[in-house]
Formats: structure tokens, sequence, C-alpha cells
């Protein structure tokens, strides 16, 4: 509690400074870029400082705007590509706040923005090794690379403002600002609320469906010869939910409940906790072009806990798939007193706790055109399970090589491999990007993560090294994945088509099956995939449409819409040459398919055979509007509902979002 006061606190000020920083000065321009990258605006005094080094100064009138507001990405600076992307002012993407819509519709929620969420389509693992597993919120968390590094004398502050219908709020800050020429601070925030969708009992009173935290520090410098450089944040993410597990059939069939609604939750009082403090550092030395050195360093904490004191409620009605002990006999699992006394009687409780350190070390360079790295990666981590009075640490080493060739036509290849030197996982990527022809293919075997290997609580268990568990066993067998990829982007006028193909071969496939039990798959899974999209623009009008048509061979283990197909129609309007309208419809369709459930007990979506989720056309009206520096947007979700059907369902047994009217606020501050 003390921790979000100091928050708040630290927000405050900044909110301060910002609104004093607003009156002391006035105006905005273009600024234009100076040959040490560097942003240059316009002053009436320039700033001195002893030790060379330019100073940030605020007594004089400065003149900035998003052009002259650079900022840059860890991934590019990684590469050896000297890249700087100005501030996106560009209408069209506002009302897409939503997560899902954010990704085009290719992950899957429970309805409401931050709920737990996956892939729509088969996606492998991004890394080799061995993986905690606990994904289901990962999506909502601050990443490296979507970390924007700034350099730029004037303070710039970006402030966002959603509310979606139906108590959706979202709230984003950043605030940047430079010590002096070399030196970057900045700050980010962000929070998620909802309310429940689900009607739940009379004796419960919590109507919030979660809340979500992350608060980011980050930082960069370079030297003034520009040989050394440091990128790092420090992030503290924060997720609460009050899992529903979805709607209480009470004898009735799902088509039914859309229509008469009267939605009653299944779980009344469980909840969900996921907590981590993630600390990243990257630095370079450039001693010459074709040789550098580098090193990336990574130190997380996280705390996964989930508890549902109706435990036997919900398993005699079905949601929980076997009760192991005959409950009301006191202390179960340990004899760990701070474990116990959360293990209160009939309820079922579930914890892990994981901390790492990841160093990735190595040299890279480039010369005309050729690019290289070599590194050597070392994890170490602990991972326990208090319940289990489980505990396990280990390190992992990891060799790497990526090779890339930008060629004068502005194409480029690439290979990167990594291999585990003390087991077999392994990844290996090849890709050739031409001026319209991307073709690729990947290959990897990953380590099934920890929560696969483990997992031991009221409800389910598993252990690979054991066979006490009579059930089922935990997985020990890597997966292995073979996937290739081409797609274009011919223009033919103002049209542009962009067709694709994608092919993967699973081996092994690891799974969670009807009862939320890990599984591996003992038979080859392939899934093909071809997608067409395209792009027409003419005047006012734009469109923007992508269809996806999939199959799938083997065991019927990954459940995907055979037809998949989003599509944009909009019109852009200029009034009194000062407000910048765009509006339009946004549509979605996904055929009907057994979309996987989710289980709050362990986190982890499972297959399921009970509710069909039939396919359904979700129609948004947009209206996005840019007058200088302010945008905001209009929002009518689900436009059509009583018109095409009743609703739908996101997932099994969770309503999609109703009709619903949603607003939204970005303003981008620049001194």
């Amino acid at each position: 509690m003390n921790f979000k006061r100091y928050i708040l606190t630290f927000f405050g000020l900044l909110i301060s400074e910002v609104l004093l920083a607003q009156f002391s000065t006035s105006g905005f321009g273009t600024g234009t870029q100076s040959t040490n990258n560097f942003p240059q605006g316009k002053t009436t005094e320039k700033a001195k400082s002893p030790t060379g080094r330019a100073g940030v100064d605020d007594s004089t009138k400065v003149i900035y705007g998003p052009t002259s507001t650079k900022y840059f990405l860890e991934e590019d600076v990684f590469n050896n590509r000297k890249k700087l992307y100005t501030i996106d002012t560009t209408i069209g993407e506002g009302h897409n706040f939503n997560f899902v819509q954010r990704y085009r519709n290719m992950y899957q929620d429970l309805g409401n923005i931050g709920t737990a969420i996956r892939p729509i389509f088969f996606q492998a693992p991004e890394q080799i090794g061995t993986m905690l597993g606990y994904d289901a919120y990962s999506l909502y968390a601050f990443k490296p690379n979507q970390v924007r590094y700034f350099n730029t004398r004037s303070p710039f502050t970006n402030l966002v403002y959603v509310t979606g219908g139906n108590t959706q709020d979202l709230l984003q800050f950043e605030f940047s600002r430079n010590v002096d020429s070399l030196w970057n601070f900045s700050v980010n925030l962000q929070r998620i609320v909802t309310n429940k969708q689900l009607v739940t009992s009379s004796t419960s009173t919590n109507k919030n469906a979660l809340g979500h935290w992350d608060f980011m520090l980050h930082t960069n410098y370079q030297t003034k010869n520009r040989k050394y450089q440091l990128l790092a944040y420090a992030n503290l993410s924060d997720h609460n939910s009050n899992d529903e597990g979805g709607v209480l059939p009470q004898g009735r069939t799902y088509d039914l409940i859309l229509q008469q609604g009267n939605n009653t939750a299944i779980l009344n009082n469980a909840a969900t906790r996921d907590k981590f403090y993630n600390l990243h550092l990257y630095h370079e030395y450039v001693g010459y072009k074709a040789f550098q050195v580098y090193q990336v360093l990574d130190y997380q904490t996280r705390k996964v806990q989930f508890r549902d004191p109706d435990y036997i409620a919900n398993w005699t009605n079905g949601f929980y798939p076997i009760a192991y002990d005959t409950l009301g006999k006191g202390s179960r699992y340990t004899t760990n007193a701070a474990v116990t006394g959360k293990m209160k009687l009939d309820s079922l409780y579930n914890e892990s706790q994981y901390s790492i350190f990841e160093h990735k070390s190595g040299i890279k360079g480039f010369y005309r055109g050729f690019n290289y790295r070599l590194h050597l990666r070392q994890r170490f981590f602990g991972f326990t399970n208090p319940l289990y009075n489980y505990s396990i640490s280990r390190n992992e080493n990891f060799l790497g090589v990526w090779l890339n060739q930008y060629f004068k036509d502005s194409t480029r290849a690439f290979a990167e491999l990594e291999y585990l030197l003390t087991g077999s996982d392994f990844k290996l990527n090849v890709e050739f990007q031409g001026k319209w022809l991307t073709i690729g293919g990947k290959a990897m075997s990953t380590s099934p993560t920890l929560v696969q290997q483990v997992t031991f609580n009221d409800g389910f268990r598993w252990d690979k090294n054991t066979t006490a568990f009579v059930t089922d066993r935990g997985i020990s067998n890597n997966m292995q994945t073979y996937h290739a990829y081409a797609s274009a982007s011919p223009k033919f006028g103002k049209l542009t088509l962009r067709p694709s193909v994608d092919i993967n071969l699973i081996n092994s496939y690891i799974y969670y099956d009807t009862l939320s039990f890990v599984k591996q798959a003992t038979e080859d899974i392939a899934i093909f995939r071809a997608g067409l999209g395209f792009e027409f623009r003419k005047g006012a009008f734009s469109t923007i449409s992508q269809l996806y048509l999939t199959t799938t061979t083997g065991p019927d283990l990954i459940r995907i819409p055979k037809i998949f197909a989003n599509s944009r129609l909009a019109f852009d309007l200029l009034y009194k040459k000062k407000l910048f309208i765009q509006t339009g419809l946004e549509l979605h369709y996904k055929s009907n398919y057994y979309a996987d459930a989710y289980m709050p007990a362990i986190q982890q979506f499972h297959l399921q055979d009970k509710q069909m989720i039939n396919g359904y056309l979700q129609a948004d009206a947009f209206a996005d509007m840019r007058i200088n520096r302010v945008r905001l947007f209009f929002k009518f979700a689900n436009v059509a509902q009583g018109i095409l059907g009743n609703g739908y369902y996101a997932a099994p047994g969770f309503l999609g979002m109703g009709r619903t009217f949603g607003f939204g606020l970005q303003w981008l501050l620049f001194d």
C-alpha cells in the first residue's frame, strides 16, 4: 500500500512539472535534426556547461514539436541500425485500445480488457531453455523491444486515458526529459481496471474484475565520444484478477444464456495475483565498427498465486476436475507456517516463486552491409513450489551466432543459431527480405516449462521425476517445431496485395487436456495457413482487409478457426482546416471452433469439448479525431448486436463485450 502511495505521489509531481512547463513556455514547432542525432529546437540562448556536455535550458523560450522529439529502440542499437523514430501523430488506431483489437484480433481473451489472453494461431516459444510457463497476462506487461528511449531537450509527455464502456478504464502515462545532451531519464505508467461482466452471488460484494499496474523507470546514456552506450530500465508489474470461471449454465444452453441474460458466474471469490520485478540493462563499447563488445543483463523475481475459498463447492459443480484429499483435516502438504496460514480448510491455494538472473555477452560488428554477432548466454534460475516443499536451482549455458547481409537494392538476408550446451534445445532461423517478397524458416527444440514439469495443489498435481501421482506425470521431453513462411506485397496503382502462406510442423506437442492436466502428443501435428490481405486508397476513402484460411492434420489438439477475417472501411475528413477526422467501420469474423477454455488455478488455457464458439460478425463503428496535438476517439462497439445476433462468446463460458460506447483521449506535450 505504501509503495502505491509513493507511485501516485511521484506521478502527481510529474504532472505538476508538466503543467508548470506549459505555463512557462508556449507554442509548437518543427525542429531540425543535428549531425549528432540530437533533436534541435529554436532557442534564444544556448546553455553551456564546463564539462562540455550541453545542458537543458528551461529559462529561454523553446519551440518543439513531434518531428523534433526523437526516440530509438534497443533492438536497433543491438543490430547496429542507427535509426530514430518521430512521434506518431496520425489518426486511425486510437480506438483499438483493447489488446485483442490492438493485435488485429489475433488473440483470444475472456471478454474484458486485461483478462487472461492467448494467441488464436499457434506460436512457437520465443526462447529456448527452461521458462516459467505462466503467460496468461504477459502481453500486458512492458517488454524490452517496446521501450522507447528518448533523446530530447524539451520535456515530452504522452498521456492516454480511455473509458471503454462497461467500466473498462485504461490509463497510460509517459514522461521523458534529458538531464543533458548525453543522458535521458523517462517514466512509464500503465493502469488497467475493469468490473465483472457476470453476476456473482448475493454474498459477494466485490465487483472488480481486475486491476493491473505497470510502472517503469528507464534511462539511456552515451559518452561524448560515442564509444560507450547504456540503456536500462526497472519495471514493476502487478496483476490482480478476481476470476469468474465463466457462466454457470444452470440447465440452460449457452445460446439460451445469450438470449435470456441473467449470466451467473461459476466462481464468486476466486482470485489471482501475478507480480514481478524486472531489472534490464544493455550496454556496448564500440572500439571499431567491425569489432564491438556488448552485454545484456536481466534480473527478475516473480510470485504467482491463486486462491479459491469455495473449492469444494466448485469441485462439486464440476469446474475443478479432481479433489485429491479429504479436506477438513488441517494442514496439508507442507510444514511452512507462512504457507499453511493461506491454506484455509475447504479452499484451493496455489503458489509459485521464481527468480532469474541472465546475461548475454558477446561481440558484434558491421562492415559494408555485413553484420555479425557472437554471444554466450547464461541463465541462473530458481523455482519453488512451497506447498510441495519443492525447490530447484539451475543454470543453463547457450552459444549463439547471428549473421546479416544488406544488399545495394535494400534487400537483406539473415540467419541465426542458438544452442543449449547442456541439453537438446536449439533455435535456427533464416530469412530473406526483398523489396516485395519475404521468405523464411525456423526450427526449434524447446524444453517444457517449469509449470509443465512440476505442479502441485489440491486440484492439479504432476511431477516429471515421480510416478506418485496416478493421474498424470509431468513432461520432460522437448517439443520440436518447424515453421516455413512466405509473404509478398505487390502494388498495382492504389491497390496493394499481401498474399502469404505459413506451414507449421509440431512434434511432441505439449498441451493441457480437457481436465486441464498436462499431456504430450505422440503424433505429429501439421498446420497449413493461407492468407490474402489487401489495401486500397482513393481520395478520402480507404479499406484494409485480411483473410486467413487454416487447416490442420494429425490429432485434434490445436483448435484454430478455419476462417479468420478482418476488414476496415474508413473515410478521412478535414473540418475548417483544423480538425482531422477518420470515421468508419471495423469488421471481424471467426468461423465456428472449440476454442480453448481457461483454468485460473494453474493460469493455463486447455482443451474443451463442451461449447462450440459460434461464428459471429463483430462490427465496431469509430471516429478518430486530431486537433493540434490532441487526439480523440469515439467508439460504438458491437454495433450489430440485436441485428446479426444476440451477442457472442469471446471464450468458452465468457461472453464477449456487448454493445458499448467508448471514449478516449491522447494528449502530446512537447515543452
